[in-house]
């Protein structure tokens, strides 16, 4: 039963990655009061791509799609580790925070190594940009991920994302929300690829997958009520499963909301940024020592 419970588990982070891409778009485009996007669309402009001819910059070898789909595979890997609606997993004796954040930020990193290999002034600027805010933000991060960690008795995923993993206290959990929104607003926008066709499928399926994958993970720890737990039927996993689809959901709202709809210049030490890492900070205080 675990190993199904992660063949269904991979195959709805697949299935959603596109249609996550869609609410966003549509979250986006009630913010700015923009015409809304059709519902297949995100689909349809994968298939085109795909469909496509391939085309690279002259002078980019094949190094630069295999970046990108070692980045899709790192996603890939990172989706059958994190729990959406069970977390009774296969994967579960090896799914640690750790392990799972640094396969997402390797799924968000190793693409920018094409636009580097693309030799452009906008690519270079726009992968530097990119690493750069990853350097700014690591710091509010990990003190993030390490004070929910705290509160969940270890790093282990099936004994954090429990209704009784987080429960308590109210305080750092907040903390640690407030800090992963402020982070989220002050992340640059993700460059596309260089390349046309297959390759530029890859990268936005690998960007899709990447932030459903976060906010899989931020919602397994910070709101981890309705997971089924080991041993639960399958009544629960469709509960589960249901609250996972609206918590995704309310997610790209929120997303959205929190994301300006004309982004500022790129600044390393953005207030944005100083907010999370005081949160942060504060957040690993409170776990070691709870108040409220």
């Amino acid at each position: 039963m675990r190993l199904i419970a992660t063949a269904l588990n991979l195959a709805l982070m697949l299935a959603a990655a596109p249609g996550f891409a869609w609410l966003l778009a549509m979250a986006a485009a009630l913010r700015d009061r923009a015409p809304m996007p059709a519902p297949l669309a995100i689909w349809r402009l994968w298939w085109a791509l795909w469909r496509a001819e391939q085309v690279r910059p002259a002078g980019v070898s094949g190094f630069a799609d295999a970046a990108i789909a070692a980045g899709l595979a790192a996603a890939l890997l990172a989706a059958t580790f994190i729990p959406t609606f069970t977390t009774a997993l296969a994967t579960a004796p090896f799914a640690s925070v750790p392990l799972v954040v640094a396969l997402l930020a390797l799924a968000a990193i190793l693409p920018l190594l094409s636009l580097m290999a693309a030799g452009t002034m906008a690519g270079g600027i726009a992968a530097g940009r990119i690493l750069g805010f990853f350097c700014a933000a690591s710091p509010a991060l990990f003190l993030t991920f390490w004070a929910l960690a705290q509160l969940g008795g270890g790093v282990m995923l099936n004994a954090i994302a429990t209704p009784g993993g987080v429960a308590s206290p109210l305080a750092p959990r907040l903390l640690a929300a407030i800090a992963l929104a402020a982070i989220a607003r002050a992340a640059p926008t993700a460059a596309a690829a260089e390349s046309g066709g297959r390759a530029r499928t890859m990268a936005l399926a690998t960007t899709a997958l990447t932030r459903l994958g976060a906010l899989s993970l931020v919602a397994a720890l910070l709101v981890p009520f309705g997971i089924a737990g080991e041993g639960q039927g399958l009544l629960a996993a469709g509960i589960g499963l249901l609250l996972w689809l609206v918590k995704m959901a309310v997610a790209a709202g929120l997303l959205a909301w929190l994301r300006p709809a004309r982004p500022a210049a790129s600044r390393l030490l953005s207030p944005a940024l100083t907010v999370a890492t005081l949160c942060a900070a504060l957040a690993a205080l409170l776990a070691q020592a709870p108040l409220i």
